[in-house]
């Protein structure tokens, strides 16, 4: 496919997130005046304009989708021992994707409220529709009346109002998510650079998050004085870097035999080998 026919995205999403700057505006709760007396217009709703009862309607959700906003979320203050404790613990990428994840618990069980309150919304809207339906046969009035109860109207604010519940949720954990991001770059640079160094005991030794390393450092233990020399020289280890674990690991059998479980573990066995050795101890039994 050419340049040419290639479908470009409308110019008017840019830099919104895929929402226009009606709904922009609308999420960042810069509401237009009025263009009429929205009082007026409630008390005489048969003397209003088509486009008045619209602009009625929409002050009428706005306003029910605040007062579920307020009572959702409410207002929390933690407590002076809890901001203190906040301020004095060191974030680390553990403790970022905790609050990442209680956040995300959290808005799920928010979605989950608003789900139940608009559904209960709509029931109430569809049984007042139903029992206000008008008795006379006036085409006319039906017509008024359809247009003035529409449940295309209620369920398309429904989707909005989760629109920008959503979008406020991803605003609230973009900076935690990026913050968490760069703790973990820095805690693996971190965790490369102790890799790299010798062990000074079996917990350090352990510790190790990389096996590749961990076998390079058993493999040192086994060798003999040739091979550390050797190895010492290629990697940059100083005699008295490997001299306490090399110590600890002469005294400690029972380290020794998890260095030999672990050097075994890499070993890959010939089967036609696996199979004559097993000829071999059948015959000599």
């Amino acid at each position: 496919m050419t340049d040419r026919t290639q479908r470009r995205p409308n110019p008017k999403y840019h830099g919104h997130n895929g929402f226009t700057e009606r709904v922009i505006l609308k999420m960042s709760g810069v509401v237009p005046p009025a263009k009429c007396n929205l009082h007026a217009v409630a008390a005489h709703p048969e003397n209003a304009s088509a486009s008045d009862l619209r602009e009625l309607r929409a002050a009428v959700q706005r306003r029910q989708t605040v007062e579920d906003v307020m009572e959702l979320k409410g207002t929390f203050f933690p407590g002076m021992d809890a901001i203190k404790k906040a301020n004095e613990t060191n974030e680390t990428s553990a403790t970022l994707k905790e609050r990442i994840q209680e956040k995300q618990n959290r808005h799920i069980q928010d979605v989950r409220t608003m789900y139940q309150w608009q559904a209960q919304d709509y029931y109430d809207e569809m049984i007042d529709l139903a029992r206000s339906n008008p008795d006379i046969d006036d085409p006319s009035a039906e017509t008024f009346y359809t247009n003035c109860r529409s449940g295309f109207d209620i369920a398309t604010s429904f989707d909005d109002t989760l629109d920008r519940l959503n979008h406020a949720h991803l605003n609230s954990i973009m900076p935690l998510v990026k913050e968490k991001n760069m703790h973990r770059q820095r805690e693996e640079v971190e965790q490369r650079r102790r890799d790299m160094l010798f062990p000074q005991s079996i917990s350090e030794f352990n510790a190790i998050r990389s096996k590749d390393i961990q076998i390079r450092i058993a493999k040192f233990l086994t060798s003999n004085d040739a091979l550390r020399d050797l190895m010492m020289d290629e990697f940059k280890w100083a005699y008295r870097q490997v001299l306490p674990l090399t110590t600890e690991f002469e005294r400690t059998d029972s380290f020794k035999a998890e260095i030999q479980t672990l050097l075994r573990g890499i070993q890959t066995q010939d089967p036609r080998k696996a199979r004559r050795d097993l000829q071999a101890t059948v015959k000599a039994s």
